[in-house]
């Protein structure tokens, strides 16, 4: 089994003897993590060197840090050491410089194995493009769960630095990877910040580097949401209030660390396209749902708990992010420091996160144990936050209904088709993913309007939606284009399957009746996603093929 002891350095005399009182030596695969919250940097070569002289055979990572995680306790410009003794897994190493290139190739050579499963990466905070990087190296590696984070400097934005034994650098990274056919490994993450206000499109962008959104200035769009005082002190000023995007399937905040001219720098990237909103802590689900979220991770073989949390949830939640410390804490000994961007990695993507706590679990056993969720008395929020809080939530979600939703038959409404069809495109060409289209047009609703009136009209577009909605599956999209006009997203489909779905909805349709109207009826025009599509042209495809299907008698489909 693996063991990890934290020592709160504070001269070499107490670190030679914490090495010895710990039997540290005894053990041949040794990872040691320093956080250094400190500003005096050079110290940083004593305290490697002193390792190194004590444990020739363990592997050094050292990071600067914007405050410092121990065994769910948090420090403010301290050193914490950590040392991970393993059993039954080879440790490699390395410092790496970023240059013209990340020199992935290279990186994989030195470290990887057939059976590493595990990453520990730190990362300079300011001056490297760390996201592309990720990126990069988890696509060289993707079955490699790769954890860690980008360095911090007490929140001065100044300078960072990563360092081993051998060398320091405010622009590269110190990597560790783990390997073993016995280590178990599981990441997860924690946000719960909610979305809040307008979304805005991102117009002008480069890689870190956000000029635009919706074709405002960035300093501008701040300026306005957040006020003139905020802009007088960014970055810092606004990390509690991050912008958040949608990537893939994960909720990734974005906060700045520099102020360039107009422009601002973030800890992780944006595309043109991007689609993003401000946001504020959802501090019900912060404080009242960790108990749960301890029951799923207790089932999880834990050793060691790697912890990599935002420097702004810190500054937000203060003392109460002890109760999320503690709850890793509980699974097993942790540690961890404050960081400017926090590394996640799926089997699918790897992406620098914002405002979140990620963390690694690690262990040398299948054996799970006896865990027991310890209690942190860290006072509460004010009530009356708390208060705000959750009325700001619910008013969000409300108005977020009312814009993306048709009021009339609560099917999503075009903008929202517009912003959905545009990310499945995207989706679809990256990945290769199958969806089809299909727009269907109610036969003679205006003799409906005209003969029987609006009201009656409006129960046949409810009625006509609710088949719609009842028989697709759950992750299709249904919407109402506009007056008699319908849309639907079908994923995974093929030919046959949009005509077997067509054919069961006009079965269903027939069904309705609506007082004195015996039948009704619905024109569709279908069609599959192309690799060459945008939406436009995905759109005039199924609108041609309807336009046909009406014209040639109604009640009926064409596929084009």
């Amino acid at each position: 089994m693996m063991q990890l002891y934290n020592l709160l350095y504070e001269n070499e005399t107490g670190l030679q003897r914490f090495i010895q009182t710990h039997e540290i030596s005894s053990y041949s695969n040794i990872l040691v993590q320093i956080f250094y919250g400190i500003d005096n940097i050079d110290n940083s070569s004593i305290i490697t060197q002193t390792i190194k002289t004590l444990l020739p055979q363990s592997h050094i990572l050292g990071i600067t840090t914007s405050g410092e995680i121990a065994n769910a306790h948090m420090y403010d410009k301290k050193i914490v050491i950590s040392f991970s003794l393993f059993e039954k897994t080879r440790i490699a190493s390395q410092l790496y410089r970023f240059e013209d290139s990340f020199e992935i190739e290279k990186i994989h050579q030195d470290l990887i194995a057939d059976d590493t499963v595990a990453m520990v990466v730190f990362s300079d905070g300011l001056k490297s493009d760390a996201e592309s990087f990720i990126k990069e190296l988890h696509t060289k590696n993707p079955k490699i769960i790769i954890a860690g984070g980008r360095a911090g400097d007490n929140a001065q934005f100044a300078s960072t630095y990563v360092f081993n034994e051998k060398d320091i650098t405010q622009k590269g990274c110190v990597i560790a990877t783990l390997s073993s056919k016995s280590l178990y490994v599981h990441n997860d993450y924690m946000l719960n910040w909610t979305p809040i206000g307008k979304e805005m499109l991102v117009t002008k962008a480069e890689g870190n580097v956000l000029y635009e959104l919706d074709h405002i200035p960035i300093i501008d769009v701040y300026r306005k949401y957040l006020g003139d005082d905020v802009v007088k002190d960014l970055p810092r000023s606004c990390m509690s209030f991050p912008l958040i995007l949608q990537k893939e399937s994960v909720c990734v905040a974005r906060d700045p660390v520099q102020v360039r001219g107009e422009a601002m720098v973030y800890a992780g990237n944006f595309e043109v396209g991007d689609v993003v909103r401000f946001s504020f802590a959802n501090i019900e689900d912060l404080t009242d749902n960790l108990g749960d979220y301890f029951q799923t991770l207790m089932h999880y073989p834990a050793e060691a708990v790697y912890v990599y949390s935002c420097t702004a949830r810190k500054a937000l939640l203060e003392e109460k992010l002890l109760d999320e410390l503690s709850v890793l804490e509980s699974l097993a000994p942790s540690v961890g420091f404050f960081t400017y961007g926090e590394f996640f990695q799926s089997q699918k993507f790897a992406e620098i996160l914002n405002v979140t706590t990620t963390f690694m679990m690690l262990s040398e056993s299948k054996n799970t144990g006896q865990k027991v969720l310890k209690e942190i008395k860290a006072g509460d929020f004010d009530p009356i936050k708390k208060a705000l809080t959750h009325l700001v939530k619910v008013t969000t979600q409300e108005l977020e209904h009312l814009s993306t939703h048709d009021v009339l038959t609560t099917l999503y409404n075009r903008n929202e088709y517009l912003k959905v069809i545009n990310k499945k495109i995207k989706s679809a060409k990256r990945y290769g993913e199958d969806f089809g289209l299909i727009v269907i047009d109610l036969d003679h609703f205006k003799l409906v309007n005209d003969t029987y009136g609006h009201n009656t009209g409006d129960k046949v577009l409810v009625a006509f939606a609710n088949v719609l909605k009842n028989n697709v599956r759950e992750d299709d999209f249904v919407g109402r284009w506009g007056g008699e006009e319908f849309i639907i997203i079908v994923n995974h489909a093929t030919k046959s399957g949009l005509e077997a779905l067509v054919k069961k909805l006009q079965r269903e349709v027939a069904k309705i009746h609506i007082g004195p109207i015996d039948k009704i009826s619905a024109s569709y025009g279908i069609t599959m996603f192309k690799p060459q599509d945008t939406d436009e042209s995905l759109f005039k495809r199924a609108d041609t093929a309807l336009y046909i299907a009406k014209q040639t008698g109604r009640d009926r489909y064409i596929f084009k």
